[in-house]
């Protein structure tokens, strides 16, 4: 048993380190708990307990208690300790992501860039004024069907930058989706809990078609102010820490959607990644 108790520690330790969801450990620690239980029951049909055993036993259910505290403490704040990177770039496909992180990766476009399909990790040195920095910075594609990944990212961004084309909000359907994926964003577990601060880079702002940042932060709004009031509407609602209902992302529940009453802080701001303009998206990561 004092054995199996110590394997018990080990797989915690691995588990809480590689980031394994708390109810694949709860499960994991369920079946190692359940086969201590039967070996001990054996051992004592077949008299096969000594003074050595009951110190090993004793041990044992001490490490086990151990390891239960640890869980509990050291799996709620996992998310903020894994925190390594600096800077998370999302946003509907075609927003320019890729095109950012070229820019803030060398300083210049060096390729042609088409929709990503795949994360692009890069270290990145930035300059504002005087001060000055490399951060790690991931650029998340943006298709639909690859969102739901970026739950992995988002657990370990200290900033997020959402991007998104200045161009195209007079395109309900392109603004319906990317304020979805905001809000997808917003609403996530990884990013309530710790009050991750979001930016949205308006992209493509030196041209002269190109909606300012107001108003589309205001289209933004609008648009996140219908999910939440759909989402009121819908009673299998329902979240990844299993709670159900209308997600809460602001300090006013029930009144428009306002980013200045967001739980993490939201600020906004023009960019043109295609030719280096990165000003105020750059006073944001630094």
């Amino acid at each position: 048993p004092a054995a199996m108790a110590t394997a018990l520690v080990d797989v915690l330790e691995d588990g809480l380190e590689m980031g394994f969801p708390e109810d694949v450990l709860d499960d994991i620690v369920g079946e190692m708990m359940d086969d201590m239980a039967e070996e001990m029951m054996i051992e004592e049909h077949e008299g096969l307990f000594d003074a050595a055993t009951l110190v090993g036993i004793a041990i044992a259910l001490l490490v086990i208690l151990v390891a239960a505290y640890l869980m509990n403490k050291l799996a709620t704040p996992l998310y903020k300790a894994r925190r390594d990177l600096h800077a998370l770039c999302v946003g509907p496909p075609g927003a320019g992501k890729t095109t950012l992180l070229q820019q803030m990766k060398h300083g210049k476009v060096v390729v042609d860039t088409v929709t990503s399909v795949r994360p692009n990790e890069a270290e990145c040195s930035l300059e504002s004024g005087e001060k000055k920095r490399t951060i790690r910075v991931v650029d998340y594609p943006g298709h639909v069907k690859l969102r739901s990944g970026a739950d992995a990212y988002l657990a370990r961004a200290k900033k997020i930058v959402f991007v998104t084309d200045a161009l195209a909000y007079n395109d309900s359907e392109y603004v319906r989706g990317a304020a979805g994926f905001l809000f997808h964003i917003l609403s996530s577990p990884f990013v309530v809990k710790d009050r991750v601060s979001v930016f949205i880079a308006c992209n493509k702002s030196d041209r002269m078609n190109a909606f300012s940042p107001d108003f589309v932060k205001k289209r933004l709004e609008k648009e996140i102010d219908v999910i939440l009031k759909t989402s009121g509407d819908l009673s299998d609602t329902s979240h990844k820490d299993g709670s159900s209902g209308p997600a809460v992302i602001t300090s006013n529940p029930g009144e428009a959607f306002k980013f200045t009453n967001c739980l993490s802080t939201v600020t906004h701001g023009s960019i043109a990644a295609s030719k280096g303009n990165l000003k105020e998206m750059t006073c944001f990561l630094l």
